[in-house]
């Protein structure tokens, strides 16, 4: 009886053993299951992550480049803008010191009033000329003694006005007025430098690009 209870106990202690490894070896099974499916989750999450990240990246970098090609064409723009009116500036400041000098309008009122004449394709009588009060005065003796001399034998009488603002002329043909101002000489001087002044710029701006690939 007493072997049979030993055996009976020895066989209730292996049987224990055993159930206690096999438990164990269950949770350390289930623990690794467990383990590697945060693992996974979590290396999901990361690439998730860096996919974001690198969208992000990427939609910032397009937006700043077109932001950057945004700037610098405002600032071109800008600085043909300033450009164009510092040329402005020095040419309304050339035009106005040459149509204020009262030897540089008799000689070009003179050529001009010349040249019709001797074309007098339209048997042109008479010749309208209108400047400001002040150069009127200046040019008096001279329209009258220079000017009236050298247009007796053709027949051309030159009436001068003194009704325009500012410096330069205008002259009256045959129903037609042409404007010798600051402002038409400069307008004029200006369509002609300003595509030169824009190229310029634009290729001071591309070697500069061209200098650094970078920017």
């Amino acid at each position: 009886m007493a072997e049979t209870i030993e055996a009976f106990v020895d066989k209730l202690q292996a049987d224990g053993v055993k159930t206690g490894r096999e438990a164990a070896e269950k949770i350390r099974a289930e623990a690794e299951q467990h383990a590697r499916h945060l693992i996974e989750e979590a290396q999901a999450r990361a690439e998730k992550i860096i996919d974001h990240a690198d969208a992000e990246s990427g939609r910032l970098r397009a937006k700043t480049e077109t932001e950057l090609k945004l700037a610098a064409r405002d600032t071109v723009i800008r600085l043909q803008e300033a450009l164009t009116r510092a040329l402005q500036g020095l040419l309304a400041a050339a035009v106005a010191d040459k149509l204020n000098d009262p030897e540089f309008l008799q000689g070009l009122l003179h050529d001009i009033v010349m040249q019709y004449v001797r074309a007098d394709t339209e048997g042109i009588r008479a010749v309208t000329i209108n400047v400001s009060e002040e150069m009127r005065h200046q040019l008096t003796h001279w329209a009258l003694q220079v000017l009236h001399k050298d247009l007796v034998t053709s027949g051309t009488s030159v009436d001068l006005h003194a009704s325009l603002a500012g410096a330069g002329f205008e002259y009256t043909v045959s129903d037609g007025t042409v404007e010798v101002t600051v402002e038409s000489v400069v307008e004029i001087l200006s369509e002609l430098v300003g595509p030169e002044v824009r190229e310029m710029v634009a290729g001071a701006v591309t070697g500069a690009n061209e200098a650094d690939p970078d920017r």
